[in-house]
């Protein structure tokens, strides 16, 4: 048995190149069988949508004191392979903006290709609820 937390972000992903972003969106399950190392990095998969265009998401969630990071792999059907990485940062000046919204860096081929924004959009106070679930290893990603 572990712990799964499944999650959807959505906002925008906007190339160094284009003149206007896209939307994007992803919803990911992460899984660790160690629930209790809170900054054990926990492998996922999930579901990329990029402008209307869906794409199978792998990557990690890592959860830290600072606010979590996220790493994302997808391959597009026409920019090729994407990865982005980017960590939400608590601020207690602002901290529900803080908590929900994660900005990215987009990168192709190894060099930085843009940057994206996302939040966390549901209700906070239902997270721990619909979000955070037990499942064995077997059954942790789900449909994904």
């Amino acid at each position: 048995m572990g712990m799964v937390i499944e999650e959807t972000m959505s906002g925008w992903l906007q190339l160094d190149d284009e003149k206007s972003p896209r939307e994007f969106s992803f919803t990911i399950r992460a899984f660790t069988a160690t629930p209790l190392r809170l900054t054990a990095p926990r492998r996922f998969r999930g579901v990329a949508k990029l402008a209307g265009v869906e794409l199978p998401v792998t990557g990690t969630l890592t959860i830290q004191l600072t606010g979590p990071a996220y790493v994302l792999d997808f391959v597009h059907p026409e920019l090729g392979e994407m990865h982005a990485a980017g960590q939400k940062t608590y601020d207690l000046r602002n901290l529900v903006t803080s908590m929900t919204t994660c900005p990215l860096t987009v990168f192709r081929d190894g060099v930085i290709a843009g940057h994206a924004e996302v939040a966390y959009r549901d209700s906070m106070l239902a997270f721990p609820f619909k979000a955070v679930k037990l499942a064995s290893a077997e059954k942790a990603f789900g449909r994904f």
